[in-house]
């Protein structure tokens, strides 16, 4: 089996254990992946480090979808916004562990910075169009949009609501919360 695929097989093992069980051992995980105890233990020695090694490819997916926002020409916000919501809702399970799992440290804050730095930019531009509400920080804008995701996430896996209807959620609360709808009717007059 190709390391890639399996490093990723043991990586999405990884996220869907840890989300049900936030103690789950090493060896659990190797079991639920169908590969060895040695070869988990030779890719991560410690729990740790497959922790660590989880978290930054969750925050490189969030990363890659983020990437995906235009840097040149703002768009329609709205699209922008959905096509960044609905490619980041099925990470879901991935991101559980991250608030879960005590300790990973200051340098997956960095990681975060990273993966939200091109929404916190084009967040930042939209404003000096006066597309969104100026009286608040584009890094509040977007943290309030992660939280709301975050929020959906916790909804989705608790069975109260499905995917489509979370990312509907997000995107009216969050355009609205951040002033679009009133932006946009007050540029119409």
């Amino acid at each position: 089996m190709n390391v890639v695929i399996k490093t990723e097989r043991i990586l999405d093992t990884a996220a869907e254990v840890l989300s049900k069980r936030p103690d789950a051992t090493l060896q659990s995980i190797a079991t639920a992946a169908g590969i060895s105890r040695t070869t988990i233990f030779h890719r991560y020695p410690t729990r740790d480090d497959l922790l660590e090694a989880l978290a930054k490819d969750t925050l490189e997916r969030i990363g890659d979808v983020m990437a995906g926002v235009p840097d040149d020409d703002v768009g329609d916000l709205g699209a922008v916004m959905a096509e960044v919501t609905a490619g980041l809702m099925p990470l879901g399970p991935r991101t559980t562990f991250l608030r879960i799992v005590p300790g990973l440290g200051n340098e997956l804050d960095m990681h975060w910075e990273r993966a939200v730095t091109p929404l916190a930019i084009y967040v930042h531009k939209v404003q000096s169009l006066e597309l969104l509400r100026t009286d608040q920080p584009a890094r509040w804008l977007v943290a309030s949009y992660i939280g709301l995701l975050f929020a959906a996430w916790d909804e989705i896996a608790e069975g109260e609501i499905g995917t489509a209807h979370a990312a509907r959620l997000i995107l009216q609360t969050w355009l609205s919360g951040s002033g679009y709808e009133t932006t946009a009717m007050v540029r119409e007059r």
